[in-house]
Formats: C-alpha cells, structure tokens, sequence
C-alpha cells in the first residue's frame, strides 16, 4: 500500500499543480493576450467547472472499472491536454486546452480519495490522508514557484511541457499498479445510469450528506475564488517581478506541509469540530488581515498561516465527505467534489468582477468574512451529524 499512496499523490501533485500554475501568471497572461486580469481569470474557471463538472462521470467509472485503472487512463489523456496548453497562441486556445485539461484531470483526485477510504478504516483515515495531501501540497507550492520562475526567466509555456512529461510517467506507474491490484469487486450502484442518479438523490435527502455538499460548494467559491486573485493582488500592490510572486505564493503551501506534520497530534488533540473552527478562523482572518500590510515580505508568514488553516479545514470535511456512502465512495464523493468545483468556477468569476470593480482590498474582506461565518455553521451542524 505505501506504493501506491505514493503514487497516488504523485498524481495529485501534477493535477495541483497543472490547476495552480495559472495564479502567477495571470498578470502576464492579461498583459499578452490585451485583456483585464478578471477576464484572464477565466482560464482558471475553464479548468474548475469541467473539472467538477465531470466528476459525475468518473466517479461511477472508477466504481465499476477500478480506482486506479481510471486514474491511469485519465492521467493519459491528461498529459496530452497538459501539452496542448503549451501549444496554443490566443486567450480562448488556452482557455479551451485549460477545459480539456479539466476534463481528463476529473478521473484523478477525488478517486484517489476513494480508493483510500476503501482501504484504510475511518479512524485511521484522517492521518493516512494527512499523508497522502503532501502531494497536493507539494503540487501547490510548485504550480506557484513554476509558473512565477517560468513566467520571469522562460517562456511560461515551458512550465506546461514539464507537467505533461510528468503526468505522462506517473500514469504508466499508476497503470503497472492497476494491473496488479486487478479487477475491482462490482459495484451494483455504479452498473446503470439510474441506479447513479438514485444514489445521488439518496445523498441529498440526507441531512449529514447534504450539509458536507453546500459546505464543499462555498468552500470552493469563497476559499478558491480569493486565492486566484493572490498573484495579482502581489503584481499589483507591491509590482513584485513574477518569480518572487511564485515564490510568495509557496508560502501557503509550506502552512499545508506544516499541517501534514501536525496532523497526527491535530487530529487526537482538536477533534474534528475545533479544527474546523480553528481553520477557518486562520484563514479568514488572514484574508482580513492581508490588505492592511505595507511591506511585502510581512506577507510570507501570513501566507503560511492561511495555508495552515486551510488544510486544517479542508482536510477535515474531506475526510467526512469520504463517508457519505461506504457502498460506492467514488460514485458519492464525486458529487461532492462536483460541487465544490462548481463553486470554485462561480467564485473565481464573482471575486474576478469584485476586483475588478471594488478593488482587492474590499474582496478579500468579503472572502474574510465569508469563511469564517462558513466555519462556524459547519461546526454547528457537525454536532447533529453523529
């Protein structure tokens, strides 16, 4: 098993990173192609909304054909979609290579997920997944530092060239392990398209179930939607060159890392309500806090902490999420995912027109707000869940 839990977040580390790598470059890429930075950031949104979009798809695949033989298939298809985005010379080339990028990506994280949950016990869970995250932390810290490095020194379409070559491999390991694993046991839910939109409703009508969704839903436009708009607010704000940009924005992935080492005694010592709370609270109040700093560097730590407090967060929920429906994980935590993706395509959108017209500082207020007061009536409605 640790093989694959190693590859697995091999796999997610591209995905994040191929996701992330457009936050730095997004003043550049305005600047190219003559446009503002919120109609750039609609490349974000074409990766976001079929990202989640399709998730209804390959999460009954992954039920019916096996986790990991999906994944390797998608991770495929990925790395030539990856590629294309390298290769286009126009604003909607990439926007229509990133969607594509979205599509194929959608077989890859949350059957990752899946598959864990399938396999480790719900108590040890949370902690197997603290572990696994270190891909997508590690994929967020590089999408950042890339796409900032490549954006200053190279031709920003390098950094795609690079993420396809590594996708390209990963998925041959993930198609080798597929292989030995074998054939998934049948799953009845995932063998016919009404029998899905059954479980899905059935997922609905229950209150647990349906409260992790809306939570994963303004997850994905609060939290998503501000943190796109970071390496613009830095070029903007303090006219960082774009490798330092990349560099800041590592920052908040090195909080998720320092997470993933704490988890062990988070988890045990916090319990799942407080850490929740305790997320949110450090996330939010960093969105608060960033339009009040006058120095740049005084950023770096409070990047760190936002990140820190994500994961705690988001980790969290996930997990929950991972039990919405034990006798086809992948076919359940698809939706969630779809949703959380569906959330991020509006908010990224949303907060790109607030930047646009009220500025970064009253957005990321907004953003502020907003997280906390989604932390705290998640807690409250934790205490009805068990």
């Amino acid at each position: 098993m640790p093989s694959i839990i190693f590859l697995l977040g091999a796999a997610s580390f591209i995905v994040v990173a191929v996701m992330t790598v457009t936050g730095p470059l997004l003043p550049l890429l305005a600047g190219e192609f003559g446009v503002s930075v919120g109609r750039a950031g609609l490349i974000v949104t074409a990766f976001a909304v079929p990202y989640g979009a399709f998730q209804i798809l390959f999460g009954p695949l992954g039920d019916r054909y096996g986790k990991l033989r999906v994944m390797s298939a998608a991770l495929a298809a990925a790395s030539v979609c990856t590629l294309a985005c390298g290769w286009v010379a126009t604003l909607n080339g990439l926007i229509s290579a990133r969607a594509s990028c979205g599509v194929a990506m959608a077989g890859t994280v949350p059957l990752a997920m899946a598959w864990i949950a399938d396999e480790v016990p719900y108590a040890k869970r949370q902690l197997v997944i603290g572990r696994y995250i270190n891909g997508l932390v590690l994929g967020q810290i590089a999408g950042g530092s890339l796409g900032g490095i490549a954006a200053e020194y190279f031709d920003w379409r390098h950094i795609f060239y690079l993420f396809a070559a590594g996708a390209a491999l990963i998925a041959a390991c993930l198609a080798r392990q597929a292989w030995r694993v074998g054939a998934p046991v049948h799953v009845p839910v995932a063998s016919h398209p009404a029998a899905v939109l059954a479980t899905y409703g059935a997922l609905l009508r229950v209150r647990r179930s349906r409260d992790i969704i809306i939570v994963g839903t303004l997850e994905g436009g609060l939290v998503f939607g501000v943190l796109t708009y970071f390496g613009a607010f830095l070029r903007h704000t303090y006219a960082l060159d774009y490798a330092t940009i990349g560099l800041a924005l590592g920052c908040y992935g090195l909080g998720g890392l320092i997470y993933s080492a704490l988890v062990y005694r988070l988890v045990p010592l916090l319990g799942e309500r407080r850490m929740i709370v305790i997320g949110t609270m450090l996330l939010g109040g960093c969105y608060l806090v960033m339009p009040l700093v006058a120095i740049w560097w005084w950023l770096l730590p409070l990047f760190g902490v936002a990140g820190f407090g994500f994961y705690t967060f988001h980790n969290t929920v996930q997990t929950q999420a991972t039990e919405m429906s034990v006798a086809a994980r992948g076919t359940a935590l698809s939706l969630w995912v779809f949703m959380m993706f569906a959330g991020q395509g509006l908010g990224v959108v949303l907060f790109g027109l607030a930047v646009d017209q009220v500025g970064y500082a009253r957005a990321f207020v907004a953003g502020g707000c907003a997280v906390i007061a989604l932390g705290l009536w998640c807690q409250h409605r934790m205490r009805s869940w068990h």
